[in-house]
């Protein structure tokens, strides 16, 4: 990829609010802070970021500038937008200086991760320009006077355009140099320039908020925030840890396969002192690491009579019991198990349940998933199977 250390943003925030029923949304709560916090935050972190600019209303320099000290904004300049979107944007990039990109982003827009700003500068390297977008869901029909429908439009070509947009600074100030029509998005500048714009994913909960039921949405977002979010914030509190773990065992006839505390059919099963469950140990492993416990054989060491082919999913219920007493809070439980065979995806969701019943936490913060080796190794040749974790884990209550 091209050199993205000098990547500016523009974060357009000067509009005013007029569909937000008295509510100016650059300003109002999200989440426990102002919702132009939330992507500023990002840019303020992301390493690919050198500079940002925040575009705002007249109004509302003076309480952004405050919000800015506050927030130790370290990297960012405020300056006052103008009568267009077009216009806010053309004084954010007169200020951007010494930046080969420009991201471009929606104040109003508060989900922005630093992984759409990485894809997006991928997807910009390769044209000069690109634009966040997700496909359209919804059958779209235009329509006549009367609201009579005229034609009914294929949807598989059909992308909604978000924000981050990504541009070539040469490439995006000479597009507003020549545009004389209004625009309402940056990419549509650029196409009439003649230049070619990629479309890259983006993220259905990259919403932006024009409206109150929009912040209703957008709370509920917020209270289940992106990973980088949760990482951020757990980080600004410190007492954040990781902990790996890995495991395997042979597959031999006569005994069950049990993976995650399900029992998998299948003709040969894991050999061990206890049920031999991988996965299991995998995460136990995991959450050792976590906090200092050592490892799962100095927690339940084999040969012992009480161990002997006890359900893995007992001995993982007593660690999550001493992560809580010595004060941790899992937050996140990602697991890999490699087998050839059999097919285990059937047995995901059951597996998740089972693991998060044990460790007493929500199943949407374990994650399991399986692969192949593609016929490599002990694994590939069906004499046994592995897995991996890795556990993220937060000094505080449970």
């Amino acid at each position: 990829m091209t050199e993205v250390s000098r990547a500016g943003v523009v974060i357009v925030a000067a509009g005013s609010s007029k569909r937000m029923g008295g509510i100016d949304k650059v300003f109002a709560p999200l989440g426990g802070k102002p919702l132009l916090a939330w992507s500023v935050d990002t840019c303020q972190q992301c390493d690919l970021v050198q500079q940002v600019i925040i575009v705002l209303s007249q109004n509302n320099l003076k309480e952004g500038q405050k919000l800015m000290r506050e927030r130790g904004w370290s990297k960012s300049a405020i300056c006052p937008g103008g009568m267009r979107r077009q216009d806010s944007v053309r004084e954010g990039l007169r200020r951007v200086k010494g930046c080969e990109w420009v991201v471009i982003h929606d104040g109003a827009r508060p989900f922005l991760t630093m992984d759409l700003i990485r894809r997006g500068l991928e997807a910009a390297s390769e044209t000069g320009s690109a634009a966040a977008a997700v496909p359209v869901k919804d059958t779209v029909k235009l329509a006549g006077d009367g609201g009579l429908v005229t034609q009914t439009i294929q949807r598989d070509k059909l992308w909604a355009v978000q924000t981050p947009q990504i541009f070539g600074f040469d490439i995006i100030d000479r597009a507003y140099g020549e545009l004389a029509t209004e625009v309402t998005d940056d990419a549509t500048a650029v196409e009439r320039s003649g230049c070619k714009v990629k479309l890259y994913v983006g993220a259905y909960t990259n919403l932006k908020v024009t409206t109150p039921e929009d912040m209703v949405v957008a709370e509920a977002i917020a209270r289940e925030a992106p990973f980088e979010e949760q990482l951020s914030g757990a980080m600004e509190k410190g007492g954040i840890r990781v902990g790996i773990g890995y495991d395997s065992h042979p597959l031999v006839p006569g005994r069950k396969l049990i993976l995650a505390g399900v029992d998998i059919p299948y003709d040969k099963g894991l050999l061990g002192w206890s049920d031999a469950d991988v996965v299991v140990h995998a995460i136990i492993d995991a959450l050792c690491g976590v906090a200092d416990l050592g490892d799962i054989g100095t927690q339940f060491p084999p040969g012992k009579p009480e161990y002997k082919d006890v359900s893995s999913l007992i001995l993982l219920a007593k660690i999550a019991g001493l992560l809580r007493a010595k004060g941790f809070r899992v937050t996140g439980i990602d697991t890999i198990i490699m087998a050839q065979h059999p097919e285990l995806s059937p047995f995901i969701p059951e597996m998740r349940d089972r693991v998060s019943r044990a460790m007493g936490i929500d199943s949407a913060q374990v994650t399991i998933k399986s692969t192949t080796t593609n016929g490599l190794g002990f694994i590939g040749r069906g004499e046994g199977i592995a897995a991996q974790s890795v556990a993220l884990a937060q000094k505080g209550s449970m």
